[in-house]
């Protein structure tokens, strides 16, 4: 029984860890649905996109967008940017955790009469689904004239 509390205290607590909070303005790491990343479209294109699932407005994730083109033309000695399209909207995520299927184990003491193997059953947790909503804001910026 303390094997499954123990077990189960683990799966919750990692559960809690999956998208603990982060701060809004950083650099989107791997497939975790927050913050800001690019893509190179041409020489002087960009598409910023700002992402994230904490409860932002579609005007603070675009204010986000924004922010990276801007820095986006500091760092290529632009004189400025001027946003071509834009686009934000709600995007939905679906992540599945995989099943655990029970394991049957040995366990085995000794005592005066000689060794003694019990049976333990792990116990057995299902696949869960998790959908979570992301707000996004889709620039295509072009950075103007270098300095």
């Amino acid at each position: 029984m303390r094997k499954l509390l123990t077990a189960g205290l683990l799966l919750w607590l990692a559960g809690c860890s999956a998208f603990e909070s982060r701060p809004l303005y950083m650099a989107k790491e791997g497939k975790r649905p927050h913050g800001y990343s690019e893509i190179q479209l041409s020489e002087r294109q960009y598409q910023v996109t700002y992402e994230t699932y904490e409860k932002i407005s579609f005007a603070d994730a675009e204010n986000y967008a924004l922010k990276r083109a801007a820095e986006l033309s500091v760092d290529h000695k632009a004189t400025g940017f001027d946003v071509l399209e834009k686009a934000c909207f709600n995007d939905y995520i679906t992540e599945e955790s995989a099943e655990i299927a029970p394991v049957q184990r040995t366990a085995t003491f000794g005592s005066d009469a000689g060794p003694i193997s019990i049976p333990i059953d792990e116990p057995y947790f299902p696949s869960v689904t998790h959908s979570y909503e992301v707000r996004k804001c889709v620039l295509k910026v072009e950075l103007l004239d270098t300095l």
